[in-house]
């Protein structure tokens, strides 16, 4: 197996894949079995999924429709990027794609914080006005995919640098296996920071056709 995400390489769904569907009206109310329970909400199901670890590796397939604002989702389990994706430890397994529907699927609001988390994609959806970065690949995430995205500026930061934004699409904390693809930055102030003190070796980042 070598797609990230919900989706096999053929573009088929994963075995037992969930699909959610994330609307203005739906972001606080969707559901999906998590470990054997049903969880509420788009950031309910994703803490789910941390608290579970390898117990659930079952794909998840997050479409977004319309314009999902930060008023409309049930929480942030980031304060500083909005959702959070985490694995319960270092490279946990987690099969998720988060990917919109159409062509005005749009994020208004927040951005998106990926920590010690394997197997994910992001494709197919804008992100406009985020908290700091659009995607910060923070800690220890591998085979990632990001791509087909419309990535704009962020509310300005207290420093000379933010005035649009602190970033991007970060990736630190030694992340490897990471593609960013088919991207179109808009007006960005800082495009993409690539590694910091921790990284151990070849990390494998692949930008191409942004």
């Amino acid at each position: 197996q070598t797609a990230s995400g919900a989706y096999n390489d053929d573009g088929t769904l994963k075995k037992d894949a969930q699909v959610i569907y994330v609307t203005p009206e739906t972001a606080k109310t969707c559901t999906a079995v998590v470990n054997g329970k049903e969880v509420t909400g788009f950031q309910s199901i994703l803490d789910a999924k941390q608290s579970a670890g390898t117990k659930d590796t079952s794909p998840l397939d997050f479409r977004i429709v319309g314009c999902v604002t930060a008023d409309d989702v049930d929480h942030f389990s980031s304060s500083a990027e909005g959702i959070q994706l985490k694995g319960k430890s270092a490279y946990t397994e987690m099969n998720i794609t988060i990917e919109g529907v159409g062509d005005d699927a749009t994020v208004y609001g927040f951005g998106f914080l990926l920590r010690e988390a394997v197997s994910v994609e992001f494709r197919n959806f804008a992100i406009m006005r985020c908290l700091d970065d659009a995607m910060s690949l923070d800690t220890k995430n591998s085979h990632v995919w990001i791509h087909n995205m419309d990535l704009f500026y962020g509310k300005k930061g207290s420093a000379a640098d933010q005035a649009k934004g602190d970033g991007t699409v970060d990736i630190k904390g030694d992340s490897k296996y990471v593609t960013v693809a088919y991207n179109r930055f808009w007006d960005n102030g800082k495009a993409s920071m690539c590694g910091m003190k921790s990284e151990t070796g070849e990390n494998w980042i692949t930008y191409h056709h942004n």
